[in-house]
Parts: structure tokens; sequence; C-alpha cells
């Protein structure tokens, strides 16, 4: 073959491959579905708590979650931030918390939660309780969150 051929082919192979139908890449979905019901919910929060593993806990946590009163914007981010700092402890005390049993509650409206909530560990639903407590709340589609990690009143 003559390279001038060689070259024409080569010209209509590239030509017919970059023209070629592509199959369509569905988008990445950038929150995952947290499981509906309670027990499912608990059993993966669990999981991502024990492994202290923020990719694994941060589709079970809403948007705007509130990890300490005023020191930063509400995140889940800043809250995994938060909890690795020495003095703060975060992480252990999640561990402790995730490990006891949530009580239904009704928050304050100040909470401003809509849908029905949990609280952990179920002494935080007494008067007066200042210690670590961890609340979730039921989303309108019926999956759970992660909604508050905080500590004092």
């Amino acid at each position: 073959m003559k390279p001038s051929s060689c070259g024409l082919l080569l010209a209509v192979f590239l030509s017919a491959c970059s023209t070629a139908p592509q199959a369509p890449v569905a988008p990445v979905e950038q929150k995952a579905a947290a499981p509906a019901s309670w027990e499912s919910f608990q059993a993966e929060f669990r999981k991502a708590v024990n492994a202290r593993d923020p990719v694994r806990l941060r589709p079970l946590m809403s948007e705007k979650f509130e990890y300490t009163f005023g020191d930063g914007t509400p995140t889940p981010d800043n809250a995994f931030q938060f909890w690795g700092r020495a003095e703060i402890k975060g992480w252990d005390a999640l561990q402790e918390i995730a490990g006891k049993e949530a009580v239904d509650f009704t928050p304050p409206p100040q909470w401003g939660l809509k849908g029905k909530v949990k609280l952990a560990p179920p002494e935080a639903a007494k008067e007066g309780y200042r210690q670590w407590r961890a609340a979730f709340e039921q989303q309108p589609d019926g999956s759970w969150r992660f909604v508050s990690f905080l500590q004092g009143d």
C-alpha cells in the first residue's frame, strides 16, 4: 500500500471513530439516598461512625448540619473538621452516642425541624441535659437524615 493510501485509510478510520454513536453517560448523583426505614438508616449510620468515615457518613447528613453553637457555618464538612480537633474529641463522642438508642422527640420550634425527630441518647430528651446529643429528622420522602450533633444547651 502506498503511503498516501495509508494516510487516507487512517483519516477515514479516525473520522469513523469520532462519529460513532456514544452511549449516554448517566449523571453522577450528588447525594446518595439515605435508607428509608429507621432501622436501615441507623445501621448505616453506625457503620459509618464506627469506621470514622466522612465519605460514608456524608450522604446520611443534612446539608445544613448543626455541630456547634455559633462557631462556624453549619455544614457536614465543617463538622468533620470540628470533630477532628484534639480538644473536641467529636468522633469519640459520636461513636459513643451512635451505640445508644434514639427516642422520638418533639423539638422546640427554634430548632426549625419539620419532620419526625429522634434524639440520642435517650437521656438527651430530658430537661437540663447538657452532654453530646445527636438529632435525626425524617424527610418528606420518608428517608432519615442526621441533622445535628451538639454538646451543651
